[in-house]
């Protein structure tokens, strides 16, 4: 009869405070490790706890920075602000300025134009050519003009008559003096200007030059009308510099 046997193996791997004794020697050998690493650091001028609080320095240094730059650029665009407000306030002042000083001009000719009727000297006694401007118009060859002509007030009566108005300028193919009359270049076409009042009147009109016309002066003559009333007035005008015809 035979029989069966059974051995008990014997474990391969040690006891548990065998593994606990592993354990240990690795977390010593870790630390020691680690120790030595602090040590070496420290050795070489390393300090862990002056290095923390350099970097809460420099932490807190820069947020001062950041807040200081924010502030900065603030006053910045409220400084921006207050120089665009300022620059349009200016802006609108000498504007306004300017427009004061031309109608102050304007009222001061205006003083001198009714001087002239209401106080005249020997000179300026009866017809009298005031004023006579001429002004770009709204074409590229347009132009625009305004004559005044004046009476004293103590002539009696009614002045009547014509204005012939020449522009006089050259060619710039031939190079060839011409004279223009108004009946050649106003618009609409005019034949003639007559003038007919007691004190003053205004004439304004609008006249186109020819291309390639360099206008240079302007000749007025007056003719007054009625029998036996032959006298004319004659007054040259130049051209506005820097207005000339293209």
């Amino acid at each position: 009869m035979s029989r069966i046997v059974i051995k008990k193996e014997e474990e391969e791997e040690g006891s548990p405070w065998r593994r606990v004794g592993l354990a240990a020697l690795m977390l010593a050998l870790l630390g020691g490790a680690w120790g030595i690493f602090e040590y070496g650091r420290y050795r070489a001028g390393y300090d862990r706890i002056a290095f923390m609080d350099i970097r809460h320095k420099l932490e807190q240094s820069n947020v001062a920075l950041e807040e200081e730059l924010k502030k900065l650029r603030m006053e910045k665009l409220d400084l921006e602000q207050t120089m665009r407000i300022e620059s349009q306030a200016y802006g609108q002042v000498r504007k306004d300025l300017m427009g004061l000083q031309d109608e102050l001009l304007e009222l001061k000719e205006e003083l001198e134009f009714y001087r002239g009727i209401v106080s005249p000297n020997d000179a300026n006694r009866g017809l009298q050519i005031q004023r006579f401007t001429v002004t770009k118009g709204s074409g590229e060859r347009s132009w625009h003009y305004k004559l005044v002509l004046t009476r004293v007030l103590k002539n009696r009566g009614t002045a009547r008559g014509t204005v012939e108005i020449l522009v006089e300028g050259v060619s710039s193919e031939s190079g060839i003096t011409k004279q223009l009359t108004l009946s050649g270049i106003s618009v609409p076409r005019l034949r003639q200007l007559r003038y007919n009042f007691k004190y003053f009147q205004n004439i304004e009109g609008e006249i186109e030059l020819p291309v390639g016309f360099v206008p240079s002066r302007v000749i007025l003559i007056l003719k007054p009308g009625g029998k036996g009333n032959n006298t004319r007035l004659k007054k040259i005008f130049d051209w506005p510099q820097g207005r000339k015809s293209t």
